[in-house]
Formats: C-alpha cells, sequence, structure tokens
C-alpha cells in the first residue's frame, strides 16, 4: 500500500492529539494552520503553509507579521520568516505559526525514502485462529518493494513469508520480522486461552500520517437493551495509574453467541453527545475512539467498518471471543473535515459476560 502525501491524522501521544487543536477556546482569538496535518521525506523542501488570523468574532483579520516554528529541528526545519519547510529526519513534530501574539499549531510527518510500517504491530489470537499482518510499504518514487517475513515455525505460531499467523497453543508474546529491501518491521503474536470472564487482552492502531499503536484490556458484554433484546459491546481501554486514558468501543445490534461478520455503521456527532439512546437502544452498530485530553478528543465510525467474530468459546461464568475490526473514526472536533478521518483497526480475545438487567 503506497500513502498519498498527508492522507489523515493519527496520534502519537496526547500531546500531539492537543497540537493539532486550533488555538484558543471558542470566542477567543485563533490562528489557523491549513493543511491541518502534512507529510514529507527526508530531504523534501516544501513552501509554507497558510497561516489564518481570526479574532474573537470569528472574523477573519490580516495576520501580520508572522513567524514560523518547529518543535523538533531533528525532524524538520522550518524558515521563520519565509516559512520554507525541510525534512531533516524521520519522525512527527508540530508546526507552529504566531500572528498578532497568537499561535496556531499543526502536525508535520517526515518518513524515509523507503519507509517500512506494520498496521498492527501487536496481534492477540485465540487458538486456531488464523491473521495476515497488514503493513504499509512508503517510497519516494512511489514504486515501493514486496514485503516479506522471516518465517517462524514453532509449537505455539507461525508466520509464513507472506505475513499470515497461524494461532497453534497459548502462547507468550512471539516477535515476528517483516522485510523490504533492506528496511525492517517488528511486531509480535500472542495466543491467548482464557479460562474465565478476566484477562482480556487487544490491540489497536489508529492510522493516518502518523501511526498510532496502543495495547489494551479487552473486555464485552451481551447486555439487555431497552425494551428488546440483547445486544453486544466490547471495548479495549487503555488503563494508566488506574485511569483509562483511551478506549474503543464497539456496540452492535445484536448479541453474539456464534462467530460471524457485522457491518459497523455511522454514528453522529449529534447521537453521540444528545443522550444514553445510542448506547441502551442502538438501532445500529458503531464504534467510537476516544482518548482522555482537554478537551476529550473522539473518533465517530463512519459507514463501510466491519467487526469479525472469529471464535466463541464456552468458559466458566461466560464466553471468550476471538475477533478483529476496522472502521474509519471522524474526529469530533473537526467533524466536516475529510482530512479527520482516522481508519483504526486492531485485533481482541475478550471474555463475555451476560447482564440481563435492563440498560438503563
Amino acid at each position: 500500500m503506497f500513502y498519498t502525501r498527508c492522507a489523515t491524522l493519527a496520534l502519537t501521544s496526547l500531546a500531539l492529539a492537543a497540537a493539532c487543536s486550533d488555538s484558543g477556546p471558542g470566542g477567543s482569538p485563533r490562528v489557523v494552520i491549513a493543511p491541518v496535518l502534512d507529510s514529507l521525506f527526508v530531504g523534501d523542501t516544501v513552501g509554507a503553509h497558510t497561516a489564518r488570523y481570526f479574532d474573537a468574532s470569528g472574523d477573519s483579520q490580516a495576520t501580520g507579521p508572522l513567524r514560523w516554528f518547529s518543535s523538533d529541528p531533528a525532524v524538520f526545519r522550518v524558515d521563520s520568516v519565509s516559512g520554507v519547510i525541510v525534512g531533516v529526519g524521520r519522525g512527527a513534530a508540530v508546526l507552529s505559526a504566531r500572528a498578532n501574539g497568537i499561535t496556531g499549531t499543526s502536525l508535520l510527518v517526515v518518513s524515509r525514502v523507503l519507509d517500512l510500517s506494520l498496521l498492527l504491530d501487536t496481534i492477540y489470537l485465540m487458538v486456531g485462529d488464523t491473521f495476515t499482518v497488514p503493513v504499509s510499504v512508503r517510497d519516494k518514487d512511489g514504486n515501493p518493494p514486496p514485503v516479506r517475513f522471516t518465517p517462524v515455525t514453532s509449537a505455539v505460531v507461525t508466520v509464513d513469508s507472506a505475513g499470515l499467523i497461524t494461532a497453534l497453543q497459548a502462547s507468550t508474546l512471539v516477535p515476528f520480522t517483516a522485510h523490504a529491501d533492506s528496511v525492517t518491521a517488528t511486531g509480535a503474536v500472542q495466543v491467548v486461552q482464557l479460562t474465565d470472564t478476566v484477562g482480556g487482552k487487544g490491540s489497536f492502531t489508529v492510522l493516518g500520517t502518523v501511526i498510532h499503536r496502543a495495547r489494551a484490556g479487552a473486555r464485552a458484554i451481551n447486555y439487555r437493551r431497552q425494551g428488546d433484546t440483547a445486544t453486544f459491546r466490547v471495548s479495549l481501554p487503555v488503563v494508566a495509574a488506574g485511569v483509562t486514558i483511551e478506549n474503543i468501543v464497539i456496540t452492535l445490534r445484536d448479541s453474539v453467541a456464534a462467530p460471524g461478520t457485522a457491518a459497523i455503521d455511522s454514528i453522529s456527532f449529534n447521537e453521540a453527545g444528545a443522550s444514553a439512546d445510542f448506547v441502551c437502544r442502538p438501532k445500529r452498530a458503531w464504534a467510537i475512539w476516544s482518548v482522555l485530553s482537554s478537551p476529550p478528543l473522539r473518533g465517530l465510525s463512519r459507514q463501510g467498518g466491519t467487526i469479525v467474530i472469529t471464535q466463541v468459546d464456552t468458559l466458566t461464568n461466560g464466553l471468550a471471543v476471538s475477533g478483529r475490526f476496522s472502521f474509519t473514526g471522524q474526529r469530533s472536533d473537526l467533524y466536516d473535515d475529510p482530512l479527520a478521518r482516522l481508519p483504526v483497526r486492531g485485533t481482541f480475545v475478550a471474555p463475555v459476560i451476560a447482564d440481563s438487567r435492563q440498560c438503563r
């Protein structure tokens, strides 16, 4: 897969999430840089981005003298007056523009001339599952070389040269390596075998000009929808110091009792924020990726996503499921911006509990 210049945004940290928002709360002056995110290769030189100044009423005004800054000159340099940018090294850094005492920011990503990335670098499966590792090869000339994997043969997992993983027995994390010419990328797979409704594991990637990866817990529930039959929800929380700092939640229209595939539909900004009906009375399947930040950042699913339940096993006090998902999340703070659509994908092995109480 060859990524064109500045396709979408994904976040490497909460700091970058904040960096790509407009400066200033609503009702205050702000500077807006366009594009809000961009990418280039090491050695590239690009002209200045566009910066506009808006007053407290939201009216565009003259910027006056502009000054440009790079948060990390080892990633890219920018001429403080002209705004011309030079790619220096692989990574992501914040481009800032200051006008009339107000600073606006955007995200700029610099890639190597040949770059290989695993689009999911930690994979969780159940015994008997198979999964092909998704990859991205970026090549400045537009002719990326083929990708091959170093074969892995063991009693717990195998990986063939095309990246097809077969889960054989419960295991700890087993590393694997992908190659594109002289460039390599490493990942890992774990075969999870649950014995009770605890200990689920998952991972996900938020994809764009920056690839953000996370390992998470995983848990699921079949619960009673208001005035109707049961529905299913799986969540992948990332917890630090006892606080969930990031999460993915996928809710289906029906409960899960057997393997199958369901389409992930859209959820609107109004539906996600207006009431609990989208949880207690879901009319269709939806997904949300969220990050604990100030203000909170969410990616709301658009049409075209999929969740696949690959296996369902009976456990003490419940079920265990393995699955995978992919959807496009629209950033809620940039709901009408096509550049703020975030491809999200992941795998999970999760315990499933049943709750017969009516959702409230």
